[in-house]
């Protein structure tokens, strides 16, 4: 919902800054109903057009930037090295047989169930499962644990069903 408003947002700006700048560079007539409100037009076109013609441009680019930006935060939803790596130090540390294993064996496991796992779900989806600083125990048991049993599996730790 919140993208549709910054969506909207952006685009509002952008139009009424070109709208803005129209009427800054006379593209854009305003009339008045008299022949002596034509003469007052004239005087606030001269006294308010160069103000116009700047912040109507600057509307605009605050309006495409807001677009450029809007986009590129659906982009940030990607897990990055650092994440991965975060990820992989927490699962070592929630768990005590991973813990005792080699370190060798370890790491190959470890980085099977991060690598499998951010590949299924993105960074927003996992986040937005996080309660209070950990994942709830419903999700570890019905998301993470066929994901660690897959690795282990590959890795020869347990037999497969």
């Amino acid at each position: 919902m919140t993208d549709i408003i910054d969506l909207y947002f952006a685009i509002s700006t952008s139009l009424i800054g070109l709208f803005i700048t129209l009427i800054g560079y006379n593209v854009i007539k305003l009339k008045g109903k008299k022949p002596e409100d034509e003469e007052r037009m004239i005087i606030w076109r001269k006294k308010f057009g160069k103000l116009f013609r700047i912040l109507g441009v600057v509307m605009i680019f605050i309006g495409i930037s807001l677009l450029i930006l809007s986009f590129s935060d659906k982009r940030n939803d990607k897990w990055t090295e650092s994440h991965k790596e975060d990820m992989k130090s927490l699962v070592i540390n929630n768990s005590p047989f991973i813990q005792s294993l080699n370190p060798e064996l370890r790491d190959l496991v470890v980085t099977c169930f991060v690598e499998t796992y951010t590949k299924k779900y993105t960074l927003k989806e996992s986040l937005g499962e996080v309660k209070e600083g950990q994942w709830p125990e419903e999700y570890q048991l019905t998301v993470m644990v066929p994901i660690m049993r897959e690795c282990f599996e590959k890795y020869g730790l347990i037999e497969g069903k």
